[in-house]
């Protein structure tokens, strides 16, 4: 049986992916389309806006969750994170230069070095005894059919209904996500709970084994 930490934080990740699913075949016909004066070099450049952000700020909030009291910290950040990361959809409606998409942008890497390390940090110290490349992979095949089902879907939605409704529904299913991960809140020890339930030395040892490295978008 997998725990009920790994099927949250799964569950989670499949609606966020899907959400973003929605947006990755329109995001450059919608910046091209909306945002006056955009053009090509304009969103790629944006996209480095959003790997910069993130670059530079997931090493030193990455440190300073190790550094803090058990888990709560990465609960709080997980959360926080998958909120700003939710509403980044929303702020896109309100582009009218292309500076604004760069600060979006930024604002979307720094809340991803939030969420992302924050997540890696809970799903591995909560993996199964003897679990490791299972519940993994789960992560993997959930969020691959999660961007696989919503990526044409999101097309369509856009083609018929226009961009807004289709960021107003990725957003929403961002918030749903974000509500999910809330149960979690439990689970999420101080560091004073975790060494009152001996799980202390498991989780230092859980920590030393390298996790599987995701680069995309999301995680």
């Amino acid at each position: 049986m997998v725990n009920r930490v790994i099927k949250t934080l799964v569950a989670s990740d499949f609606i966020l992916y899907f959400a973003f699913g929605l947006l990755g075949p329109i995001f450059a016909v919608f910046i091209l389309q909306k945002v006056p004066g955009s053009s090509l070099k304009v969103i790629g450049l944006a996209t480095t806006f959003y790997w910069v952000a993130r670059t530079l700020s997931t090493v030193p909030l990455s440190r300073f969750m190790d550094k803090t009291d058990g888990e709560r910290d990465e609960f709080y950040f997980v959360v926080a994170g998958s909120f700003i990361i939710s509403s980044i959809p929303l702020f896109y409606l309100l582009i009218n230069a292309s500076w604004h998409l760069y600060l979006i942008q930024f604002i979307y890497g720094l809340a991803n070095s939030m969420a992302v390390p924050a997540w890696r940090i809970l799903f591995t110290d909560h993996i199964d005894n003897g679990k490791t490349g299972f519940e993994w992979s789960l992560e993997d095949v959930g969020v691959g059919i999660a961007a696989a089902s919503s990526a044409f879907l999101g097309s369509i939605l856009a083609d018929k209904f226009g961009f807004t409704l289709v960021l107003v529904l990725l957003s929403s299913l961002g918030y749903l996500a974000t509500f999910i991960l809330t149960f979690l809140y439990k689970e999420a020890k101080t560091l004073a709970e975790i060494k009152k339930e001996k799980r202390l030395q498991a989780i230092i040892e859980k920590r030393k084994n390298p996790t599987p490295l995701k680069v995309d978008g999301i995680k």
